[in-house]
């Protein structure tokens, strides 16, 4: 069964317990959490503040998160970014493990500079990795890597180096970043090669000129839910969605967000869209 998933980047700018409150309104299962969401991470990020939510949502069983990013780079050629990076992505994995578990998706890094990929930064991400693989073997806590979007310093971006990675692997699993796939050209070599490790999809519109944008009344939907039905899913989907991205007027200097109900409004049509998925 396919539980449907409400990102908290979309809300990042209110309380937790209004985020929790508008993923529970939209109708959806359970939520990822971003560590990062402001008011959480300024305030110690204190597991005590998610588990408080979690009696007053328990049928949102056990939650997904998303480790830091912002800022961070387990990659960096500044070997204290890249520690900070790695010692952020642990602390995370800590609270999810005291929350019972669930699954944890990170990012795997870039190069500093804008230039291509090489064998120093590929070094970078294995010594990250493993790192991260020993905290997480016996642990409850599944994580899993994320599919980067195109770009020239980015790695993890095809379906085949990830393949690689999740053979090399054994205990890592793939959050299957549609909207990122999409840029690549064939978002769905994904499925076909590491259909079988993916546990989270981040569900939302892979378009250039509007990243991230609502998938419900397109054909991409359309098409998203019938290779979702061949390949018997049975994990997570996670709506992230960036409306500034989206919302009218989002090409001028000073785009208006959502507000807290338009959002609420948003996130009810993705999981009214997909809800047939919940019985894959």
């Amino acid at each position: 069964m396919i539980r449907l998933a409400a990102s908290s980047m979309f809300l990042h700018e209110y309380e937790p317990q209004e985020i929790f409150a508008a993923v529970d309104n939209a109708g959806a299962d359970t939520i990822e959490f971003w560590m990062e969401t402001p008011t959480f991470w300024m305030r110690g990020a204190h597991v005590s503040e998610l588990a408080d939510l979690l009696t007053r949502y328990p049928h949102f069983g056990k939650i997904a998160m998303h480790g830091p990013v912002f800022e961070l780079n387990p990659c960096s050629f500044n070997p204290k970014i890249a520690d900070l990076a790695a010692e952020y992505t642990l602390a995370c994995m800590d609270i999810l493990e005291q929350l019972g578990g669930g699954v944890l998706t990170i990012h795997p890094g870039k190069r500093t500079a804008k230039r291509p990929i090489s064998p120093i930064d590929k070094e970078w991400f294995v010594r990250y990795i493993e790192r991260v693989g020993n905290a997480a073997v016996g642990s409850s806590v599944t994580v899993a890597l994320e599919n980067m979007p195109p770009a020239v310093n980015a790695h993890m971006v095809k379906a085949d180096e990830l393949r690689s990675v999740l053979d090399e692997y054994g205990w890592l699993s793939l959050t299957w970043d549609y909207a990122h796939a999409c840029l690549t050209g064939d978002p769905f070599s994904f499925p076909r090669e590491c259909g079988e490790r993916i546990v989270n999809i981040h569900t939302s519109k892979g378009d250039r000129h509007a990243m991230h944008s609502p998938l419900a009344g397109t054909p991409e939907a359309d098409e998203l839910k019938s290779v979702l039905s061949a390949m018997r899913y049975q994990g997570l989907m996670t709506f992230e969605l960036e409306d500034l991205s989206f919302m009218p007027h989002s090409g001028s200097l000073c785009p208006r967000p959502l507000s807290y109900e338009e959002k609420i409004a948003v996130l009810t049509r993705e999981v009214e869209e997909f809800s047939v998925c919940r019985c894959i």
